[in-house]
């Protein structure tokens, strides 16, 4: 009986020992399972994600494109302007001419009586310029129309250029400084005298 009894106590003893022994298993398996499903490094990954990721999308993309809106409107006021400078120094020779009547009265004898010197003066750039081109043509005899084409034409040309092509035997360095000496000579000459106007003082007794 005793025999028996001790080998029903051990039998059960086994058993709670088996029982114990697959409990600790089966635990330990459950969490080598989820350490293995988890990425070990799932926050450097993470991490690394958001630093290849743009802060803003697209940005990369605009930095890199060229702001065409602006130079077009540049471009197009620095044409209007040039053309308006143009303009508006042609405009300038005529009325200097039609202002100064002792200019006027000199350079009218280097031109056919009766020509409208500020009509011919249209396309120069400034007074010294159409006063020197005057000179050549009377000094060389080169017709004015001839040279003034040349001067301000769809390719407009130096004095001294239009001068050898249109009279190839001159000098047409020395030329041109000779009647640039003497448009200067004349817009000098005749420049108006400065009228200095007269302050009165009132002075208080």
């Amino acid at each position: 009986m005793t025999r028996f009894v001790s080998g029903v106590t051990g039998l059960i003893g086994g058993i709670a020992l088996v029982v114990a022994g697959s409990a600790i298993d089966l635990h330990a398996q459950r969490g080598a399972g989820a350490g293995a499903g988890r990425p070990a490094t799932a926050g450097v990954n993470h991490g690394g994600e958001q630093h290849g990721r743009p802060a803003t999308p697209g940005a990369q993309g605009q930095a890199h494109r060229p702001d065409t809106t602006g130079s077009a409107t540049e471009h197009g006021k620095t044409t209007q302007s040039t053309a308006t400078t143009g303009t508006a120094g042609q405009s300038r020779v005529s009325q200097q001419i039609a202002h100064n009547t002792n200019l006027a009265s000199r350079l009218q004898s280097l031109f056919p009586t009766g020509t409208d010197l500020q009509k011919e003066s249209a396309g120069f750039r400034n007074l010294g310029q159409f006063v020197a081109a005057a000179h050549v043509s009377h000094n060389l005899d080169i017709p004015w129309t001839d040279l003034k084409t040349k001067m301000t034409g769809d390719r407009p040309e130096s004095l001294g250029k239009a001068i050898s092509e249109l009279k190839p035997a001159a000098d047409a360095k020395t030329e041109a400084a000779k009647a640039a000496q003497e448009a200067s000579d004349d817009m000098k000459n005749s420049t108006p005298p400065a009228t200095s106007a007269t302050t009165t003082t009132s002075t208080k007794q």
